[in-house]
This record gives C-alpha cells, sequence and structure tokens, in this order.
C-alpha cells in the first residue's frame, strides 16, 4: 500500500511542532505545515477508509483554520 500521504502527514506534523515550540516567531508558518499535515492525514485516510482518522484531522483543518485566521 502506498502511504506518501502518511509520510507527507508526519513529515510537516512534524516540522508544524518543532516551529511552534521553538518560540521562534515561525507560529504562522507551523500553521501552515500543521494545515499541509492535516490535509494529507485526511486524503490518507480517505484512501485506507478510515473514519476516525478523517474525522481527526478535518477537526485539525478547522482548528489550523482557526488559528490562520486569528494570526491576521
Amino acid at each position: 500500500m502506498n502511504n506518501t500521504w502518511g509520510w507527507l502527514g508526519t513529515i510537516t506534523g512534524i516540522t508544524g511542532a518543532l516551529l511552534v515550540a521553538l518560540n521562534i516567531n515561525e507560529v504562522f508558518t507551523g500553521y501552515i505545515f500543521f494545515m499541509v499535515s492535516a490535509v494529507s492525514w485526511v486524503i490518507q485516510g480517505a484512501k485506507n477508509n478510515d473514519k476516525s482518522l478523517i474525522l481527526l484531522n478535518a477537526v485539525f483543518v478547522c482548528v489550523n483554520a482557526l488559528g490562520l485566521y486569528n494570526w491576521f
């Protein structure tokens, strides 16, 4: 099974977490990475018919969108 979307979600999620946790004024960029991660996991969940993964990351997409909106 091809897990490209899963790996993209993992790598971008880790990168986003590091950018936010390091407190180096890259929170906006961290949210972008988190958004890419969540969308990637929604796609991977859809490919695997994993409804819990889709729901969790669909909520994360909404939360990240709220974070990006509040950033502006």
